[in-house]
């Protein structure tokens, strides 16, 4: 897995990330392995980025794309079969998962804690239990965390399957105070944007002012509509066993 995943890594150190702690958390762990900035945000219809950037020329994190022109890395369910990237990274594409049940169940900055090898702070595995909510999950998905946490084995990973009261009390308080998106999809464009700024500019994290965004046709429906649109389906997620999140290579109004 991580050969794989850090030439996913090198395809670029401009990164379009979830507008979310995942995408954050995860696009930090990027920077401290190859000093990577944010340029834009992706979340499934709206696509917002900075001046003068092509998106073919950056990497997606956490987002699963679904054509050949966009490189990313991500943790959701495909089929087989897709229009992925070659240069992209899933975890369940590698290693083969087919039942939805057996899916990745951690948040997508595990993927790169583990593969990179950075030292992670206390600090840093109590905003990973967040992202995702990934510490919650130990609740309904145990079973499956333990068995993928040997696949992605590391001190944060190792924080999530101890599961302790002390880690369980912290995530709460730490819930109180945060939320998991960095913006709204109720806010008008202009608002969105700017939220979204104001977000990363309060992470220090490098990053190029986003201005302008595009707004994509997206749906829910079942496999069988993903199957027979794919060609035209830009990215998608499996978001319920059998329902799909699906975006349409169709630009709509965005005011």
């Amino acid at each position: 897995m991580k050969t794989e995943l850090l030439k996913t890594l090198e395809h670029s150190t401009q990164l379009i990330i979830s507008p979310d702690a995942d995408g954050l958390m995860t696009a930090e762990l990027i920077n401290r392995h190859n000093g990577a900035e944010i340029v834009g945000t992706y979340d499934k219809n709206l696509l917002v980025l900075a001046d003068g950037i092509d998106p073919s020329k950056c990497l997606f994190v956490d987002c699963d794309m679904n054509t050949e022109s966009f490189v990313s890395v991500g943790n959701h369910m495909r089929l087989p079969n897709d229009n992925m990237s070659s240069k992209s990274f899933n975890p369940n594409i590698h290693f083969g998962v087919t039942n939805y049940s057996d899916k990745f169940p951690f948040a997508t900055a595990f993927l790169i804690a583990a593969t990179i090898e950075s030292k992670t702070s206390p600090q840093d595995h109590i905003r990973m239990a967040f992202a995702d909510s990934t510490l919650q999950n130990m609740q309904k998905y145990g079973p499956n965390m333990r068995n993928w946490s040997s696949k992605i084995a590391c001190p944060a990973t190792s924080y999530i399957i101890e599961n302790s009261i002390r880690s369980q009390y912290v995530d709460n308080v730490y819930r109180m105070r945060n939320v998991q998106s960095l913006t709204s999809k109720r806010y008008g464009k202009a608002r969105y944007i700017q939220t979204l700024n104001d977000a990363l500019k309060a992470s220090k994290l490098p990053f190029k002012p986003l201005s302008d965004g595009i707004r994509y046709m997206a749906d829910k429906v079942g496999k069988n509509t993903v199957i027979r649109y794919n060609q035209d389906i830009i990215s998608y997620a499996e978001v319920y066993s059998g329902e799909f999140s699906v975006t349409y290579d169709q630009e709509i109004e965005w005011k």
